[in-house]
């Protein structure tokens, strides 16, 4: 059987974390609310979106100084504000003998709770001393679900820094994880180096709270994921049509996974003998793909564009013609289908999304002839496909909040 092979935009959390998306945010104080941090600056945005939850503040003289230094009790209170857990009411268990009479000791408190941020050895935190990247970065990485990772996939993460050789022992994994998710942010200038033992700045800081603020939504570690709200979910559309068995479900969404059969209808006949290169080719889908509950994830008629990326004519005694096609997105129409969401990446957290975003993007579509049949598929032929990476597909919407 021909088999045309469909590749979608993987969603998984690890895809989310390589490029994070940054919004653009507006202070509310206006656009000189800090001389020092002007829209162009690399830190800008990231700022901008803290200063409006309120988890970073200027100084007296209303300057932001992106380039100052952080010392590690600021660091956990500006963790705990980012996370919206700075007033929680939680146990003081945690005895380190220089917080007592510290500012920050119930931040620092409330830090530790959640498995943040730890003490040394000898009982002490050293609030007053500046926190560096890799022990920012690792505060970080203490917010998220734990992930699995050697020292020998570490190494492969962090190789392409040319000072990776600088990493503490106790922080390569850590490091490996970070570089993984889309933590790290490099200072403009220096994106071939890790720095990890250099005192981290306010504005990098500010960078790597943001990438916490968005990878901690989808992968929570388990004392945060506590006091996220519960949710009451509306039932999604249930039809009749071809059952995935392999569904699995995460929260709001319906997750194909990767390797599932999809078959779709060809909409024009295409003949290898005479296709050319970026000619197009429309595929449908024939039926409601549904689960076993019969739950609606791709209903019938949704359009899938593809072009021919390359063609292999066939030989004159031998059947072996070849066409290589791309897609180029999934179109935005459904029919009868308004409260359908197919989302390409958790990254990307437009509120007004589309019932069907312009990805994901279907790559590596291709087919070959069968040798000795005809060089062509006809309008109205099953092809078969096949997802190269898992699809998620919002189908479940809250109700409320409990």
């Amino acid at each position: 059987m021909k088999k045309l092979f469909l590749n979608v935009i993987a969603t998984i959390a690890l895809a989310l974390f390589a490029t994070p998306a940054m919004a653009k945010y507006v202070l509310e104080q206006g656009p000189d609310s800090y001389p020092d941090l002007p829209s162009s600056h690399w830190a800008y945005e990231a700022v901008t979106f803290l200063t409006d939850k309120q988890v970073v503040v200027g100084y007296p003289d209303g300057l932001y100084r992106p380039d100052q230094k952080v010392t590690r009790g600021e660091f956990a209170t500006m963790v705990i504000k980012a996370l919206g857990i700075y007033e929680k009411d939680i146990p003081l268990i945690f005895n380190y003998s220089d917080t007592k009479t510290h500012w920050a000791d119930r931040n620092i408190q409330v830090a530790s709770y959640y498995g943040l941020v730890k003490g040394y050895g000898n009982g002490t935190f050293k609030p007053n001393e500046f926190v560096t990247r890799m022990e920012a970065l690792n505060i970080i990485l203490n917010a998220l679900a734990p992930q699995n990772m050697d020292t020998e996939e570490a190494k492969h993460f962090v190789s392409i820094y040319s000072d990776y050789s600088e990493i503490p022992d106790w922080a390569l994994i850590a490091a490996g994880k970070c570089q993984m998710l889309g933590l790290v942010y490099n200072v403009p200038g220096h994106e071939t180096t890790l720095e990890p033992n250099r005192h981290a700045l306010r504005g990098e800081l500010a960078r790597f709270l943001f990438n916490m603020v968005e990878a901690v939504k989808v992968m929570p570690n388990d004392k945060l994921k506590e006091e996220a709200p519960k949710k009451k979910y509306a039932e999604p559309k249930k039809a009749n049509g071809y059952v995935l068995d392999n569904v699995y479900y995460d929260e709001e969404y319906a997750v194909i996974p990767e390797g599932t059969i999809l078959p779709m209808t060809v909409q024009k006949c295409i003949n290898a003998k005479t296709a050319k290169e970026g000619e197009t080719l429309t595929v449908r889908t024939p039926y409601n793909f549904v689960t076993r509950e019969k739950y609606i994830v791709i209903p019938i008629g949704v359009d899938i564009a593809t072009k021919i990326h390359k063609v292999e004519r066939p030989h004159r005694f031998f059947q072996n013609g070849y066409m290589a096609l791309t897609t180029s997105n999934v179109l935005t129409e459904i029919k009868g289908n308004p409260d359908m969401k197919i989302v390409a990446s958790l990254g990307e957290r437009d509120a007004d999304m589309r019932i069907i975003r312009n990805d994901p993007y279907l790559t590596r579509t291709r087919y070959n002839v069968v040798k000795g049949q005809n060089e062509y598929i006809h309008k109205g032929q099953r092809m078969d496909f096949v997802l190269l990476e898992p699809l998620r597909v919002k189908i479940f919407n809250v109700e409320e909040e409990i």
